[in-house]
């Protein structure tokens, strides 16, 4: 079955087949991250049922876990062998924790500030899950982006499961930090201007990605792709999987594997190799 999006061919029985250009990086960096401000500024603007973004906390754990196995650090090993994915790995984990901590610090100053406890609208358990997830959504978004971008300069294909496995992530952590954001006293407008922003430089590593690494060492390449692998490990670790079981409790594994499954299928039904 062959979809043409303008010169952009999805063959959905195999690959997602691109000519391998910048102008492709772009496109395919747009259509995986267009969903996050969309979705963002719906969990803002509607009264999301909590129940329902617990449920689809748990549906993207087990996408990211899927995604980690069969796309980044399975390539990303490929690519580089052993030492720079787990560089990379423990690298991103660590980046993850630390700028994770210094925005939720931030937020817990801004919320004992004067003018935060006069309007008493802060929230900071709301804000404390809406900051990790915008940090986990860039430090796993940039390098994940850029292995679209790398996986175009080595064999002009982009994984099926990469593309559908990242819109399928965006939309419930979008929801998430959109209603958190919107509870923690923050404008519609913010929101959406934030939301933009990360989809905005998410998009561009994917070209900036195929521009400079051209030629680049395969070691760095495995060791980018990795990076992303930690960030995704460390948010569905610390963020997600805690906040979905708070709404689902011991059915968090299964909606999970439900998330899980989808990503598997692609990967070995639909892009088998």
């Amino acid at each position: 079955m062959l979809v043409n999006f303008s010169n952009h061919f999805l063959v959905l029985s195999e690959n997602v087949l691109v000519p391998g250009t910048a102008l492709d990086a772009l496109f395919w960096g747009f259509i995986a991250y267009s969903t996050q401000p969309i979705a963002a500024f719906c969990g803002a603007r509607f009264d999301i049922n909590t129940k329902f973004t617990s449920i689809s906390l748990a549906f993207t754990s087990g996408v990211l876990i899927a995604l980690l196995s069969y796309d980044l650090l399975d390539v990303a090993f490929e690519m580089g062998g052993v030492y720079p994915t787990l560089i990379g790995l423990i690298t991103g984990i660590l980046l993850y924790i630390f700028l994770n901590r210094l925005v939720v610090n931030f937020g817990v100053r801004l919320a004992h500030s004067p003018s935060s406890s006069e309007s008493g609208r802060c929230n900071c358990k709301e804000k404390k899950l809406s900051s990790a997830l915008i940090v986990g959504a860039l430090i796993d978004g940039i390098p994940e982006s850029a292995s679209i971008g790398i996986s175009l300069l080595e064999n002009k294909i982009v994984s099926a499961s990469i593309i559908v496995g990242i819109i399928l992530a965006n939309i419930p952590e979008g929801l998430a930090s959109g209603a958190g954001l919107r509870k923690s006293g923050s404008s519609l407008k913010n929101i959406t201007i934030i939301w933009l922003t990360v989809a905005f430089v998410c998009t561009f590593s994917s070209l900036c990605a195929y521009v400079f690494l051209s030629g680049a060492p395969l070691f760095m390449q495995a060791f980018i792709i990795s990076l992303a692998g930690g960030g995704v490990m460390a948010m569905i670790l610390q963020s997600v999987v805690p906040e979905a079981y708070k709404g689902t409790h011991e059915y968090v594994s299964v909606f999970g594997a439900l998330g899980y499954s989808s990503i598997f299928i692609l990967a070995k039904i639909i892009s088998p190799h």
